[in-house]
């Protein structure tokens, strides 16, 4: 008798535990849940945009076609001015007050004196600065990927304002303002 060719048969034994266990295996299936994958976040549908004024050119970012953007830097080169202004919700200082804005991305940060001042529709706190439009100046969009905004509170109790600003689809577009910008000086 060759070795390779011999069969044994299946002791008894392993045949019965086979067939008692087979209806307990969903069970135990179902007794070690798995956990399902957390949805994927939505795309943020907020967008930067150029748009020209008369005598201003304003990079927004925000909803499509809403009037009043979560960003704006707006520059007019007539009064040599460049103006940043970004919504706040909520009231980390009171309306009228003049408060410390800092915006930094990657290694470069710019600090500003900023008034806040109540916005128009929706009852939030717009933040304005204003500095002299100079080449510098544009520096703030061109470190990193990410602008950050941040406002400490004046309120006791509240939270300071940090506010993130993605710049990577926009780098043509910061390219383009720039140069609109620095030409009509």
């Amino acid at each position: 008798m060759h070795f390779a060719s011999a069969r044994r048969p299946a002791p008894l034994f392993i045949v019965l535990c086979a067939l008692l266990l087979t209806p307990l295996l969903p069970g135990i299936a179902a007794a070690a849940p798995v956990a399902p994958k957390p949805p994927k976040a939505a795309p943020d549908p907020r967008i930067w945009s150029l748009v020209k004024g008369e005598g201003a050119y304003v990079m927004r970012y925000g909803m499509p076609r809403d009037p009043e953007p979560d960003f704006a830097v707006t520059c007019q080169p007539g009064a040599q001015l460049l103006q940043f202004t970004a919504e706040v919700s909520g009231r980390p200082f009171a309306s009228g007050e003049g408060v410390a804005l800092t915006l930094g991305n990657g290694k470069r940060r710019m600090e500003l004196a900023a008034t806040a001042f109540l916005g128009a529709a929706d009852g939030n706190l717009l933040v304005e600065a204003a500095v002299a439009l100079e080449r510098r100046v544009f520096d703030i969009f061109d470190a990193g990927d990410t602008l950050v905004l941040r406002i400490p509170s004046t309120r006791p109790k509240t939270q300071p304002v940090s506010l993130s600003f993605p710049l990577a689809s926009a780098k043509g577009r910061f390219a383009d303002f720039e140069r609109a910008c620095l030409e009509r000086r």
